[in-house]
């Protein structure tokens, strides 16, 4: 018992140390980069560092794409961007370079390395990409570079997303899902609020989920910013008259992507195949791995085609299929459709969010600034689509999204098939929401605007946020201590491996 009460105590004691060692070294870098600029290195205070988990994937995922614009979006402005990440330099890492963007590869763990880099960079804005990013290295970031401004990149509301998918896989529909908003006692939902808490400012993608974080969260306006995709206007597509077959498409690593194509291949597509029994269902998806191959099944018409080179294969394709069944954010493969000149056939979940009116919902839908009840809102917006649908007004959509259930699905999917007028109503209205909704220009007019007012205000607004400034006390900084152990548990084991 005695030699346990030891161990422990020697533990405590090397953390203690640990601490108080890492606190002097952050006293003394901070000095350093304080002197720094205080001597005019003007190069410094134009420095950005983007830090993930992994590299931006622009050929692989929505989010990836997104990334990379906001990359390109600050060298722009003249920032000069780096990229940090803690995964093994790939193809995507030499896109970067060849971007003109420093990379470095540096595992949470490190405190030694990370500071040296900080050193070597002084960032004055390091965006953080999603919140478990913000958890690993934002702490080194405040103590080592406390100037620099914090930004989180949430991508999509992950608690929303998870909490979604767990009311699915227990039997809910696709309406009774999107009903289930995170209880302040979710673990996922205190970790993403206390991580936007803690950043000076939030990039928000979804502008529902920006009003769902104002409204019944709690977050303060001024702390956040829609930042959705960003599209260019594209060249004509193929014609109609040459376009034939359905396609779906999503990155394999995405959970809401492999529970739709599952879904797709075993409840809607025999059903589309008996009304449409000459199509055919191309299955396209990075990463796709040998559990995807079971799909493919050329007999019932599904060819699994695995990773697309160019999203330019979406102009020999009649419709798009997204049976998202939960998920959350914007929907990047509805985004590359329409740019595509592809109606989308969708649910309630993979529309949300990309509307017109208020940029959130459809016109006549209730403002989701209403959002504090989940329930009755959602109730309402379905009333509503249910009566956009018996007036046919629901076509000023890029496609139909109304279809909760298999039947429903179905249904649309065969209609927007078949369709000759509305369908290119359906094109030519997607090509109007790219405009008005994701124009990349004006978009990312916003990001910078945005940002450039927090790097005014920065110490004002930090002196005024109490929560944010809360969650810096070392009580509860769990996160911060665990990543101490983790490196001092994993030196001793060094130690011991190399005596």
């Amino acid at each position: 018992m005695r030699s346990l009460q030891n161990h422990v105590d020697m533990r405590s004691l090397t953390l203690m140390h640990s601490s108080c060692v890492y606190r002097l070294f952050c006293k003394r870098t901070a000095a350093t980069l304080a002197r720094s600029q205080r001597r005019g290195i003007t190069a410094a205070q134009r420095t950005a560092l983007f830090i993930g988990q992994v590299w931006p994937e622009r050929t692989s995922s929505a989010a990836g794409v997104r990334t990379s614009d906001l990359v390109a979006a600050l060298q722009s402005w003249d920032w000069q961007v780096a990229f940090l990440s803690s995964s093994a330099p790939n193809k995507h890492t030499e896109l970067l370079q060849q971007q003109g963007c420093r990379t470095y590869e540096c595992t949470p763990n490190r405190e030694a390395q990370f500071a040296s880099i900080l050193q070597e960079l002084q960032p004055a804005l390091c965006v953080f990409d999603r919140f478990y990013s913000e958890e690993a290295y934002s702490f080194r970031v405040h103590d080592i570079a406390p100037e620099a401004l914090r930004v989180l990149d949430m991508q999509d509301m992950h608690c929303l997303r998870k909490a979604r998918q767990a009311a699915t896989q227990s039997g809910a529909s696709i309406l009774e899902a999107m009903t289930v908003p995170p209880a302040a006692t979710d673990p996922e939902l205190q970790r993403e609020l206390a991580s936007i808490h803690r950043s000076d400012l939030t990039l928000v993608c979804s502008p529902l989920e920006l009003s769902l974080l104002q409204s019944r969260y709690c977050i303060p306006s001024n702390k956040l910013c829609n930042a959705p995709f960003f599209t260019e206007a594209h060249s004509d597509p193929q014609h109609e008259s040459r376009r034939t077959h359905f396609m779906t498409i999503g990155n394999w690593k995405h959970p809401p992507n492999r529970d739709g194509v599952q879904w797709l291949c075993q409840s809607l597509w025999p059903a589309i195949r008996r009304q449409l029994p000459h199509a055919e269902l191309h299955i396209y998806g990075a990463h796709m791995s040998g559990a995807a191959q079971q799909h493919h099944k050329p007999a019932a018409g599904v060819y699994v085609k695995g990773f697309a080179a160019s999203l330019d294969i979406m102009q020999q394709y009649r419709v798009c299929l997204a049976p998202l069944r939960y998920g959350a954010g914007l929907k990047g493969k509805i985004i590359d459709s329409w740019a595509h000149g592809l109606p989308v056939c969708t649910t309630p979940i993979g529309a949300e969010g990309m509307f017109p009116a208020t940029s959130q919902t459809p016109e006549g839908f209730p403002d989701t600034q209403t959002y504090r009840s989940p329930g009755s809102f959602l109730q309402l917006w379905f009333e509503a689509a249910a009566h956009q649908q018996l007036q046919g007004q629901y076509e000023t959509w890029g496609g139909l999204w109304t279809s909760d259930n298999a039947d429903a699905f179905v249904q649309d999917a065969v209609r927007m098939y078949r369709a000759e007028e509305d369908w290119h109503t359906w094109q030519q209205r997607g090509f109007e929401l790219l405009r008005k909704l994701y124009n990349k220009e004006a978009r990312l007019r916003i990001v910078k605007d945005a940002l450039d007012a927090v790097l005014v205000e920065k110490e004002g607004r930090r002196k005024s946020d109490y929560v944010g400034q809360m969650l810096w006390l070392q009580q509860l900084r769990a996160t911060e201590y665990f990543s101490r152990w983790i490196e001092l548990k994993e030196h001793h084991a060094s130690k011991i491996g190399s005596a």
